[in-house]
């Protein structure tokens, strides 16, 4: 499916605006023009993960997949657990390289830490995710298989409104560690959610989804203003939340606009470049650390201007790195 192809794309390209919009909200002053510039970036793009989980659950559940379990668990065995294993060993190297050479190298214990956390660094999470959430997908297939639209669509509701509600309490509640085989629950909903959308034979409205995008993206801001005014920081972040009550609709909305588009984004190219959306997630935060260390990063200019542009050469740099790595034969499996 094209549109599939298109959104990965899109997102893996949003989820790099993401991440170079995060300096601007943490090192700035709270409130200035430059906080602002990235608040608004970033809401506008936290519909990028649940995206990629709602892409899965389309593809893996979609209706007349005949795979058993074991040809599927070797399947995303290839797919997954290489590059995980790959890339924690890579980032955990580029993370006592950091230390050694700023004189505080981090010690076995503390790299061992990050592991037992899932996040050998930031942006792995989402792989330590995945793992146990493949794990259950062929339960969850015939579940799907053996439940009505409208039971599933009700199965997803309730499954959101437990989602959320262990958003707003891990927030307020936050807590020194997660046990990270644990975090793949909280995205089921999404998983579910790909399938319906993808099989969903009535089209929203263009209005209503744009307006549900706007909508979605200035509430998950301005909630995160306004909480922050009161609360911290840190508990205004609740808003960034994949789960939180602003951006569930904002990704279901984003979903259904990139589903309607059915023409290939990159022409003949299009199906390439969304095999290559791995090794851009993998790769993009070293390009935006190598960016802000020749001095263009997200704070070297104005954020409004520099997130997208730092963004842009970010992604086009993971990308190159990305298609170099595919062409070597034993290293192209880490992607």
């Amino acid at each position: 499916m094209v549109w599939l192809d298109n959104s990965r794309i899109i997102a893996i390209f949003a989820v790099v605006v993401l991440h170079a919009a995060v300096s601007p909200v943490v090192d700035t002053p709270f409130g200035s023009t430059d906080w602002w510039a990235g608040n608004l970036i970033n809401a506008f793009s936290r519909w990028c993960v649940p995206v990629f989980v709602m892409i899965s659950g389309a593809l893996l559940l979609a209706p007349g997949k005949t795979e058993g379990a074991g040809t599927f668990y070797r399947k995303r065995a290839a797919r997954v657990l290489v590059p995980l294993l790959f890339w924690s060993a890579f980032y955990l190297l580029w993370v006592f390289i950091k230390g050694s050479l700023k004189g505080n190298p981090p010690g076995a214990a503390a790299l061992l830490h990050r592991i037992a956390i899932g996040e050998p660094y930031y942006h792995l999470w989402f792989l330590y995710m995945l793992v146990p959430l493949y794990l259950v997908t062929p339960l969850l297939c015939q579940i799907v298989a053996r439940t009505t639209r409208k039971q599933l669509t009700w199965l997803v509701a309730l499954a959101f409104v437990l989602a959320a509600l262990n958003a707003i309490d891990a927030r307020l509640s936050p807590r020194s560690s997660t046990f990270f085989p644990a975090w793949f629950l909280s995205y089921v909903p999404y998983f579910l959610l790909g399938h319906l959308i993808a099989t969903d034979t009535r089209t929203p409205s263009p209005a209503l989804l744009w307006s549900t995008l706007v909508a979605s993206g200035l509430l998950t801001a301005v909630g995160c203003h306004a909480l922050a005014t009161r609360a911290g920081l840190q508990t205004g972040l609740y808003f960034y939340d994949y789960l939180s009550l602003t951006v569930i609709p904002m990704a279901a909305s984003c979903l259904y606009l990139l589903k309607s588009r059915s023409r290939p984004l990159a022409g003949r190219h299009t199906r390439q470049l969304s095999g290559l959306t791995m090794g851009v997630y993998l790769i993009h935060p070293l390009a935006i650390e190598v960016l802000q260390r020749i001095g263009f990063g997200p704070l070297d200019y104005n954020p409004a201007v520099a997130i997208p542009a730092v963004a842009a050469l970010a992604f086009l740099a993971a990308l190159a790195t990305s298609v170099a790595i595919s062409r070597l034969p034993y290293l192209r499996r880490t992607i």
